[in-house]
């Protein structure tokens, strides 16, 4: 496997929106848009994107749906486990690498 090529500093950036060859490659599926893309392209439902990434986003969304998982149509990769247990529980924890490498 070819490793995703790490950003340089000073290499010009390109849109979120850019086909995915033209976007900064992140070894992901094409999903109309890269992740954490604030543009209304990112919108789950959004009509502009390819076939290739409306269904992309359909399976994600119906692997995350049949797992209690809720999409936020705004954002494609945004979702929120329904039956939250702890619904009124904010966690506050340091988060750490892994110590298994």
């Amino acid at each position: 496997a070819v490793a995703q090529p790490a950003y340089t500093p000073g290499q010009p950036l390109v849109p979120c929106t850019d086909p995915a060859g033209r976007r900064f490659a992140d070894d992901s599926i094409d999903m109309g848009t890269g992740f954490d893309c604030f543009d209304p392209r990112a919108h789950t439902a959004d009509a502009r994107i390819s076939d290739t990434a409306r269904g992309n986003r359909d399976l994600l969304r119906r692997l995350m749906s049949a797992q209690g998982f809720e999409n936020y149509p705004l954002e494609w990769w945004h979702y929120r486990y329904v039956d939250e247990p702890y619904p009124d529980t904010w966690f506050d924890f340091p988060v750490a690498g892994s110590s298994l490498r």
